[in-house]
């Protein structure tokens, strides 16, 4: 009878690790990763040059200095100062993914500023007013703004997102009230650690902007915009600007993904989440299946142990 029980406590647990490995599995085999492919001529990370000593995929100006161990500075912690980094390629037309981590910071305890800029406009490397970039954009501006120009009832820093005509000038006076399509609070200044943006965009559909200020945080959904077709022909650009007050804006890393054709027709079959809080979700769910598994395995073993012991007990009265 034991070695009976034995066996049975043995292939339950078996078959319980078995669903455990395979929920697993099923993560690692996520349709979402085997649909995306990585845009090379849009990576940047260090040393950000090559060989010669040239940046192959982007072009960068104003103040802007590339130190090759640690980031891109868009502007030092200094006044009046301008710089940027733009693509040297556009941009897929019907979705893509643009995955960004950023440090901004500086001496300032109370005044600091004006902010950092990205874009995907169909102009490009044109120095002006809007974060570092020129106004009356064309295409899409989301601003990590540092200083407020005028009252407000949401918290400083922020993040805001604007879609341009190309017509429309940028509402600076009023830190982009007019042109404001989404917005959220985000303390991303003076952070111990580098902080990340991820901003994906699927034609006609949306743009959803989402961040994560520090590493062992969790994705925020900061903001989305429906119903959003850009300019085709766009480049990708990050500019920062300082006045009378002044921050470090740096940039350290990017990283941009595009779909499958075959895989867009069905993307809109997925929960409206963007790709990284979709990830960590279904990693999330999948870890606590495999513990909640992992105890009912338990507790099947204990259950059998109990049958045995007065299994045992009942043959001990016998005798």
């Amino acid at each position: 009878m034991f070695g009976s029980l034995a066996k049975v406590a043995s292939g339950a647990v078996s078959l319980l690790l078995l669903a455990a490995t395979a929920s697993v599995s099923a993560v690692k085999k996520d349709s979402i990763d085997t649909d995306v492919t990585q845009l090379r001529a849009f990576t940047l990370e260090m040393p950000y040059i090559d060989e010669g000593f040239h940046m192959r995929n982007y072009d960068f100006g104003g103040d802007a200095i590339v130190n090759t161990m640690e980031r891109i500075r868009l502007t030092p912690d200094l006044p009046s100062r301008m710089g940027s980094l733009w693509s040297t390629s556009t941009l897929p037309t019907d979705y893509w993914k643009v995955d960004f981590e950023f440090r901004i910071g500086g001496k300032g305890g109370y005044l600091y500023g004006d902010g950092m800029g990205f874009f995907v406009t169909q102009g490009r490397a044109q120095p002006g007013p809007v974060f570092g970039n020129q106004d009356y954009i064309n295409g899409l501006g989301v601003f990590f703004d540092t200083y407020p120009n005028g009252k407000h009832d949401f918290a400083v820093p922020f993040v805001m997102g604007m879609v341009g005509d190309g017509k429309t000038p940028y509402d600076g006076a009023h830190d982009g009230d007019a042109n404001r399509l989404g917005m959220c609070e985000a303390y991303f200044r003076n952070l111990k650690q580098n902080s990340k943006a991820s901003i994906t965009y699927l034609k006609g559909q949306f743009i959803n902007v989402q961040l994560k200020l520090q590493p062992k945080e969790k994705w925020i959904n900061c903001f989305t915009i429906t119903n959003v077709t850009l300019p085709e022909n766009s480049y990708l650009g990050f500019t920062a600007l300082t006045g009378d007050i002044s921050d470090n804006h740096d940039i350290v890393s990017v990283r941009v993904e595009t779909m499958r054709p075959e895989a867009l027709k069905n993307f809109n079959a997925l929960p409206n989440i963007p790709l990284p809080a979709l990830k960590q979700a279904v990693a999330e769910s999948s870890y606590f299946g495999v513990v909640f598994k992992l105890i009912l395995a338990a507790g099947a073993c204990g259950g059998l142990f109990v049958a045995y012991k007065k299994f045992t007990a009942n043959n001990a009265r016998r005798f």
